[in-house]
């Protein structure tokens, strides 16, 4: 290899473990987005060891490139580049694709937002949204958002944790819920949490591939009174067909490719 002209191995250097540095530094804030909603300057400030004024550079030039959304004056969460990357890996397995009418068709019938996550490594995160408008009083769920431990998507996507698609970076901390109710959950393939302070009640079930593992899951979020919490409820069971639903086409579409290779 020869030396570009007029560039020394030293000046080549520098410049090279400049930009290393800022590729580890961005990583370093986005890892912390796996186990918390947002990061805020003294965090970020503490997380890379500078000064404040260094950290918010960083900040704002993620802002900038799309890889964090401003919240407030000094809390930063996913930003659209993030969710469209992960939109964009979800979508090469095909599952939003055949996930956008399933859920719809589940909106329509039960009059609630349905929510299509994945595990990001240690939390789930919001992959695609079909909001119900039909009530005045209804959740909103921004694509991109991490949903955070308690949440029925995370108790369904522990349960199922030796059963799953997606990697996990170290040991997740548990719900707190004993062996028996992670049981109950994978047999019944429902979980159901709710929020008092909130209002909120979210069901949520898992969404296998064709192999059986749990790619994604499905899942309702709504005010508590219009939520039921069976898991047998009328919700409950659109959500369990629709999870089969996306399951079955998906593996008509592998059994359909093995045909046309054959």
């Amino acid at each position: 290899m020869t030396d570009m002209p007029g560039t020394s191995s030293k000046e080549r250097l520098d410049i090279t473990s400049g930009d290393l540095q800022v590729v580890a530094r961005t990583a370093q804030l986005l890892q912390l987005l796996t186990t918390q909603d947002t990061i805020d300057l003294g965090t970020a400030a503490a997380e890379l060891g500078v000064g404040k004024s260094t950290a918010h550079r960083y900040l704002a030039s993620m802002e900038n490139h799309g890889l964090l959304h401003r919240r407030d004056r000094n809390r930063y969460e996913c930003g659209t580049l993030l969710a469209e990357l992960g939109t964009i890996a979800l979508s090469r397995l095909g599952v939003i694709e055949v996930a956008r009418p399933v859920m719809e068709n589940i909106s329509v019938q039960v009059r609630q937002t349905v929510v299509l996550s994945i595990w990001n490594g240690q939390a789930p995160v919001v992959m695609h949204v079909h909001e119900d408008s039909s009530r005045t009083a209804h959740v909103s769920i921004k694509v991109g958002s991490v949903l955070r431990q308690g949440t029925a998507q995370y108790l369904v996507f522990h349960a199922f944790r030796d059963h799953t698609f997606h990697r996990s970076r170290g040991e997740p901390s548990a719900p707190a819920l004993s062996e028996a109710d992670l049981a109950a959950v994978r047999e019944t393939r429902v979980g159901v949490r709710h929020w008092p302070n909130d209002g909120i009640r979210a069901i949520a079930v898992p969404v296998f591939d064709a192999g059986g593992l749990v790619v994604a899951t499905l899942g309702v979020v709504g005010i508590a009174q219009f939520v039921p919490e069976e898991i047998d409820s009328p919700v409950a069971r659109a959500l369990l067909r629709g999870a089969d639903t996306i399951k079955n086409i998906l593996r008509s579409s592998i059994e359909g490719d093995e045909e046309d290779q054959a």
